[in-house]
């Protein structure tokens, strides 16, 4: 693999075209909330100190052995130094790919009318024209379960088939590559291979903007902020394999840092993998026991509140690919909560400017 330090050319002020907006909407709980442990299994806060995490978990480290409480601090301080370092080094990245990649299937990397599933059209055209959900469960295309959860046909087999083919050519290539989130190790940020700005962004805004603003403008369970007023996102896929191939198998229980997730399976032969939707990250406790799975197939979609909890069941065998878009609304990012830590972001900015003085 080259180096990303071979990378010469600045790319820290990014053109407006090439703007990542994650970074410009990030909250502060970023660099201490919700870090993956692997070695644990779970998600702790962090405050960037060996004290601070023994204090803030004592059940955690309460029988752990000095050697494993290194380890576990060695992990954390690894995973904050790579959330400092993130959106440089992944500029760095999409900079040397797009001088140094050539594309084995090029025509992916721009959106074209026969990539997208007709079914997709029809309710996009329903949902700009005729606008709530009832038109569009009425279409017979859009299935829901459990409530909040909706499934449609969303990409084409032929999409599919070149999508999974440019990503093994890219994964088998010497380029630079960050894993796609913390809990993932296995799959590849699309903003890197520079598929944004002519394929994932019209996706977005063509067919996820007004599919997702008629699907949820119902009952209080679902509405979701920013559905009407998605503008951006963050986007990767994941990739999983049997047990004993060194690659992910499965995915632990967890809620996505967006407004909405849309989950598309790109296919591949497998057998096992659900997808188990349980209860909104603000239930209590007792809600999540009951999990309702999702046999994913390919090109079928999955949308739903990022604040839904959900987990991946191990794939028994073959491999599994998907494509994930967190989908996300910078009018909430500005303005409303948090979808991680759950405060209102003029509180988080105002706790910041405390922190200063």
């Amino acid at each position: 693999m080259r180096p990303v330090t071979d990378v010469t050319r600045d790319t820290t002020a990014p053109s407006t075209s090439e703007r990542w907006m994650e970074e410009e909407f990030l909250c502060p709980c970023y660099y201490t909330d919700n870090f993956f442990v692997r070695s644990l299994g779970r998600h702790v806060t962090y405050d960037g100190t060996a004290a601070g995490f023994d204090a803030a978990h004592p059940n955690i480290v309460k029988d752990m052995t000095d050697e494993r409480r290194r380890d576990v601090h060695m992990e954390l301080e690894g995973e904050l130094a790579r959330r400092r370092g993130h959106f440089a080094a992944a500029r760095k990245r999409r900079a040397f790919v797009a001088a140094n990649y050539k594309p084995l299937r090029p025509e992916v990397y721009t959106l074209r009318d026969d990539f997208v599933d007709p079914r997709w059209v029809e309710l996009a055209e329903l949902a700009r024209t005729h606008g709530g959900k009832d038109a569009l469960m009425k279409a017979g295309i859009v299935r829901q379960r459990p409530r909040g959860v909706f499934a449609f046909p969303a990409l084409t087999p032929r999409f599919c088939e070149l999508m999974r083919e440019e990503l093994d050519h890219f994964e088998r290539s010497d380029m630079p590559r960050a894993h796609p989130n913390t809990m993932n190790k296995n799959g590849l940020l699309l903003y890197e291979l520079g598929m944004y700005e002519n394929l994932l962004n019209p996706l977005l805004e063509r067919y996820v903007s007004p599919v997702a603003a008629a699907l949820f403008d119902g009952g209080a369970r679902e509405m979701a902020d920013g559905s009407d007023s998605l503008d951006h996102h963050r986007s990767f896929t994941v990739r999983y394999e049997p047990e004993g191939a060194g690659k992910d198998t499965d995915l632990a229980y967890h809620f996505d840092d967006a407004e909405l997730t849309l989950n598309v399976n790109l296919g591949g032969h497998f057998e096992g993998g659900e997808l188990c939707f349980g209860a909104l990250s603000s239930d209590g406790d007792e809600m999540h026991s009951a999990r309702y799975p999702h046999f994913h197939k390919e090109g079928i979609a999955i949308l739903h509140r990022g604040s839904h909890c959900h987990e991946a069941f191990p794939v028994e065998e073959g491999k599994r690919v998907n494509l994930i878009m967190w989908c996300r609304s910078s009018d909430v990012r500005k303005h409303g909560m948090c979808a991680m830590c759950g405060k209102p972001r003029e509180e988080k900015e105002e706790e910041g400017e405390d922190d200063d003085h």
